[in-house]
C-alpha cells in the first residue's frame, strides 16, 4: 500500500507543479485585465482558454475563471456565456468555486445549475450599465436583461440615438409599451436621430438623482436626460450633454424621414452647461455625451462617401473646449458606432460597460 501511495504521489507531483506554474502566470494576467479594464477580445479569449485548460485541476484557477466571467459579462455577454457553456461541458456542475457568495468585484454567480438552465448571471446589487446607440433595435438589451437577471432597480444609460421618439403616433406608443416591460430602467441621452422630449406634449419634468429628467406617465422606466443636468449616479457626479450633427441629414430629408433642426445643443443649452460647471468648480466624475470632443473623433469610422469638410463640427469643437477645462475621471460617448478607448474617453456602440 505504501508503495502505491508513493507511486501516486510521484504521478501527482508533476501535475501539481504544472498547476502551480500555470497559476503563477495566469493570476497576474487576470489581475491586470481587471484593474486596467482590458477590452482586447483576443487577449480576453486567450485568458479564458488558459483558464479552461486548468480549471478542473485547481479550485484557485476555477475562482480566477469566475472572476473573469463576472468582470466581462456586461462588456461581452455572448463571449462570456459561451465560455460558461464550455466550462459546463468540460467539468460539469459540481465545482465549488461557483457556490461562493461574493467575490471582490461585488458579484456572485448564483449557482452553476442556474447557468446551465437559464444562462443567468445573477447580481446582488443594483448596477448601472452604459451602452451606445440602439437606433430602435433593443434585441441586445433584452438579451442582456435576461442573462443578467436585471430588475427595474438597475439602470441602463444609452448614449444617444436610442431610437425612441423618432416615429411618433401609434407606432411609437406601441414601441414604448414594449420597452416599458423590460426589467430595467433606462436613462437616454439625446442623440441626433430622435425628437427632444421637451418638444412633445406628453412629457413632464421630474426630479431624479439630484437633477431633472423627462418622463411620461405610462412609461416610468423610460427616462430622458436633460442637457446640462448633473446627476448623482452610484455616488458619482455625472453631467449629461446630448446632441450631434447628422451626416445623413440630406439623405433623410430627401426621403421625408425624420430630421429635427434642434439636434445639436443650442447656444442656450451651452450656456446652461457652462453655468452648471461653474457652480461645480469645473469638476465632475463622469461625462455622458452623444458625440465626442473634436480631437478624439475616431476618424477611422468616418464614411468614405461623406465629405467631411461639409460636416458641422460645432458641437465637437465646443465639447473640446469643455474637455480642456474640465476636471473629470471618465467620459463616455456613442454616435460613432465603435467600441474603443482613448485616454479617459470611452466610445461605446454595442458593448456594455458597468459604471462602478
Amino acid at each position: 500500500m505504501d508503495e502505491l501511495v508513493n507511486d501516486l504521489s510521484k504521478l501527482i507531483e508533476p501535475v501539481q507543479a504544472l498547476v502551480n506554474q500555470a497559476t503563477s502566470y495566469i493570476e497576474p494576467e487576470v489581475n491586470i485585465m481587471i484593474s486596467e479594464r482590458i477590452v482586447d477580445k483576443k487577449r480576453i479569449e486567450k485568458a479564458f482558454d488558459e483558464l479552461l485548460n486548468y480549471a478542473g485541476m485547481s479550485k484557485s484557477i476555477g475562482k480566477l475563471f469566475k472572476r473573469l466571467c463576472n468582470h466581462y459579462f456586461f462588456i461581452f455577454p455572448d463571449l462570456v456565456s459561451d465560455y460558461i457553456s464550455f466550462y459546463l461541458d468540460m467539468y460539469g456542475s459540481d465545482d465549488e468555486c461557483y457556490t461562493d457568495k461574493y467575490d471582490d468585484e461585488g458579484f456572485y454567480i448564483n449557482s452553476i445549475d442556474t447557468i446551465r438552465e437559464a444562462k443567468q448571471i445573477m447580481i446582488n446589487k443594483a448596477v448601472t450599465i452604459i451602452t451606445g446607440d440602439t437606433h430602435g433595435d433593443f434585441r441586445r438589451i433584452e438579451s442582456m436583461c435576461v442573462l443578467a437577471g436585471t430588475t427595474k432597480e438597475d439602470l441602463l444609460i444609452i448614449l444617444g440615438d436610442a431610437g425612441i421618439n423618432y416615429y411618433g403616433g401609434k407606432k411609437e406608443m406601441n414601441f414604448k409599451s414594449l420597452l416599458s416591460k423590460l426589467p430595467i430602467t433606462m436613462l437616454c441621452v439625446h442623440g441626433n436621430h430622435e425628437r427632444r422630449p421637451e418638444t412633445l406634449g406628453t412629457y413632464k419634468e421630474i426630479p431624479w438623482n439630484g437633477g431633472i429628467v423627462y418622463t411620461e406617465e405610462n412609461f416610468s422606466n423610460l427616462l430622458f436626460a436633460k442637457d446640462g443636468e448633473i446627476y448623482n449616479i452610484n455616488g458619482k457626479k455625472c453631467i449629461v450633454i446630448g446632441g450631434a450633427y447628422s451626416v445623413d441629414k440630406e439623405y433623410r430629408l430627401e426621403r421625408n424621414w425624420g430630421w429635427w433642426a434642434d439636434e445639436q445643443p443650442s447656444e442656450e443649452v451651452k450656456r446652461i452647461v457652462e453655468s452648471r460647471l461653474d457652480k461645480s468648480n469645473w469638476h465632475v466624475d463622469v461625462v455622458l455625451t452623444h458625440t465626442a470632443p473634436l480631437k478624439y473623433e475616431p476618424r477611422e469610422m468616418f464614411l468614405d462617401f461623406i465629405d467631411d469638410s461639409k460636416v458641422d463640427k460645432s458641437t465637437e469643437t465646443w465639447l473640446g473646449t469643455i474637455e480642456d477645462r474640465l476636471d473629470y475621471k471618465e467620459w463616455y460617448c456613442g454616435h460613432y458606432h465603435t467600441n474603443k478607448s482613448i485616454d479617459k474617453i470611452r466610445f461605446l456602440y454595442n458593448d456594455f460597460y458597468e459604471l462602478k
